[in-house]
């Protein structure tokens, strides 16, 4: 096999183990009857801990042979804990190894990103052309996931999403090194990136608006759910926004000359929209079609994101800003999570969208002052 073919079926199994877990984590939480603020505390657990273990997997991963083995080894035994949620019924059991899960796992994109980032760019091989395969298989997985649920059970499909990750912790071994500078060991000044302006910039709006995604895909099913939704019903409409975002992908990937900037303010808009409907309490409909925005914003996220933060830095201080740009997204994502939870408790969701519709507005005014490098294609 190609060794462009093996990140792409990497990518295939990783996304799909995630598929068949995150999407319904909340939804298991809901059905073990755990409370939102508590669900909101647990699913904080990941950007806490991608603070907290960033600095040592950065330590850890000097070269792209230890990234890949690392990646190896924190994939599987994420996929272990996955399981063992999954066969738990008591909030304290499930609290345990939900840390556990997030040591393992809450830096695994960061490093997974920089990894194909770099062999990408080495490769002189689009970035998005290798993550489509993530997007495709979250199409597969959270279709058949919501399904499998009603069918069978939740410990069911989270056994099938620790046999995917164990399958892709074991794939990362087999891939050969890339031949770039970043394998030497050369001491890395973090206030290169903090003098950085055009990165700092972009670092703000990045971390805004991917967290934002992440928090409102964390609670959208289970405001989907107080409005009706089923477990199966929702695995639909996620898979609905991953068409969405697998087709954005394969467009951008198509279009040789592209405006980043206003791919960026577009993809701003969409997650407003989204999100404007949600506070509305527009028709069920409504909310659902739109929900398809999602595919577009983040799409072009994911498109323009990680290759922008290689190109900007260049290669051997690349993985650091976008280890950086995990972190930073990880501090977000650990206050929306945890006082998402608690807004929805206490007030309901109309309150939770309202915060999160006026920061969309501080994203798409962020979006239209912001830097973007236009020389290189990505």
């Amino acid at each position: 096999m190609k060794e462009t073919g093996k990140y792409k079926l990497l990518t295939l199994l990783r996304y799909m183990g995630d598929g068949f877990f995150y999407p319904f984590f909340s939804l298991y939480l809901m059905s073990r009857d755990i409370t939102e603020s508590k669900i909101g505390l647990l699913v904080a657990m990941c950007p806490l801990f991608a603070i907290l273990l960033n600095p040592l997997y950065t330590r850890i991963c000097k070269n792209i042979r230890r990234t890949e083995i690392t990646l190896g080894v924190i994939s599987i035994m994420e996929g272990i804990n996955i399981l063992i949620i999954g066969l738990s019924t008591n909030f304290n059991v499930i609290f345990i190894f939900t840390i556990l899960m997030a040591v393992f796992g809450s830096c695994h994109y960061g490093l997974m990103d920089a990894l194909i980032s770099i062999y990408a760019d080495n490769q002189n091989v689009k970035y998005s052309s290798i993550r489509m395969y993530g997007s495709l298989a979250y199409i597969v997985a959270t279709a058949f996931g919501g399904f499998i649920v009603e069918l069978i059970s939740y410990e069911f499909v989270f056994m099938i999403s620790m046999i995917l990750f164990s399958l892709s912790g074991i794939f990362y071994f087999i891939l050969k090194d890339i031949d770039v500078e970043i394998k030497q060991k050369e001491k890395f000044k973090f206030k290169e990136l903090l003098k950085n302006f055009k990165f700092m910039i972009f670092l703000l709006f990045y971390a805004l608006m991917s967290s934002m995604i992440t928090t409102n895909n964390y609670f959208f099913s289970t405001y989907l759910n107080s409005r009706g939704v089923t477990d199966k019903e929702y695995g639909f409409v996620f898979s609905y926004c991953v068409v969405i975002e697998l087709i954005t992908l394969l467009l951008l990937t198509k279009i040789r000359r592209q405006n980043k900037k206003i791919l960026l303010i577009i993809s701003s808009i969409c997650l407003f929209l989204r999100l404007f409907v949600c506070y509305l309490y527009a028709p069920i409909l409504v909310v659902i079609i739109l929900a398809g925005l999602r595919g577009v914003g983040y799409g072009i996220l994911l498109h323009v994101s990680y290759p922008y933060i290689i190109n900007l830095l260049g290669e051997k201080n690349g993985t650091n800003g976008v280890m950086l740009a995990s972190l930073v997204h990880g501090a977000f994502v650990l206050t929306f999570n945890n006082v998402g939870g608690i807004i929805i408790e206490n007030n309901g969701y109309q309150l939770f969208y309202f915060i999160n519709v006026i920061i969309c507005v501080i994203i798409l005014t962020l979006s239209i002052f912001l830097p973007i490098q236009n020389k290189k294609s990505v």
